[in-house]
């Protein structure tokens, strides 16, 4: 299973937030260059970077940022934030990033993800951002009327590679990870699914890499990781462990 170290860009700095409160937005490194130099350092095979500010506008306004990182280093970059249509797109996929993340355009221009999934295949991966079993969209700023189910089931037959999991309400709250979310999740998509959300200890991990047989291949690791609650090496460490049994917890 893979370990994303997450780089979330706010005006140019790196940042963490609270259940996507933009609120709740606090600086963890100045410049995200150095963030990625420190996760790069530690082992990082992806980083998992964010444009905060064009997820919430629609307008990809630190796609700079994610472009010097590609140029710096050799890691493998997963990136979202912004991407509402085909050309925002193709210039994530210019700027060097490997995996290029859809959000709010799944729910909202729906022909867009056929049209990526044929241009970028396995290159491509959709947000499935859930509040309280709804999809939340706009940088997590609106609760759409869509069903997080109802999408994941719609992406699975347009042929979508991976998807990025997330409950909103316990993304950067470091209270534990949503498993059973997780669970049915992967089990509605039947394809490769990436967790994210509320990962507070090396068992979190262990625990989201004991569901790889359903399909889950990766998890996001963020506020964590600048808090000090483990390390990068640790955390890859502990991915390939298996978590215990729920009767052992």
């Amino acid at each position: 299973m893979i370990v994303y170290p997450a780089i979330d860009i706010l005006d140019g700095r790196c940042v963490r937030m609270t259940a996507g409160d933009f609120a709740t937005a606090e600086e963890v490194a100045p410049d995200p260059i150095e963030a990625a130099k420190r996760l790069v350092a530690d082992g990082a095979e992806w980083l998992h970077v964010v444009d905060l500010n064009g997820a919430r506008t629609g307008r990809s306004e630190n796609l700079s940022w994610i472009r010097k990182i590609a140029d710096r280093f050799t890691v493998k970059i997963q990136a979202g934030g912004g991407v509402r249509d085909f050309d925002t797109a193709e210039r994530f996929a210019e700027a060097g990033v490997s995996r290029i993340v859809i959000g709010t355009a799944a729910v909202r221009e729906p022909e867009l993800i056929g049209r990526l999934v044929d241009r970028h295949a396995d290159g491509m991966a959709v947000a499935v951002d859930a509040r309280n079993g709804f999809i939340a969209a706009s940088g997590w700023t609106e609760t759409t009327r869509v069903r997080a189910s109802q999408l994941v089931q719609e992406l699975a037959v347009a042929g979508v590679p991976t998807i990025i999991y997330t409950n909103v309400s316990i993304d950067g709250t470091l209270q534990g990870v949503d498993l059973e979310g997780l669970e049915e999740t992967a089990r509605a998509f039947g394809g490769d699914v990436i967790y994210s959300g509320g990962v507070g200890s090396l068992d979190d991990i262990r625990n989201v890499a004991r569901l790889r047989h359903r399909g889950v291949r990766g998890v996001i690791v963020g506020r964590a990781l600048y808090s000090g609650r483990f390390t990068l090496r640790d955390a890859l460490a502990a991915s390939k462990e298996p978590g215990r049994p729920a009767t052992e917890r």
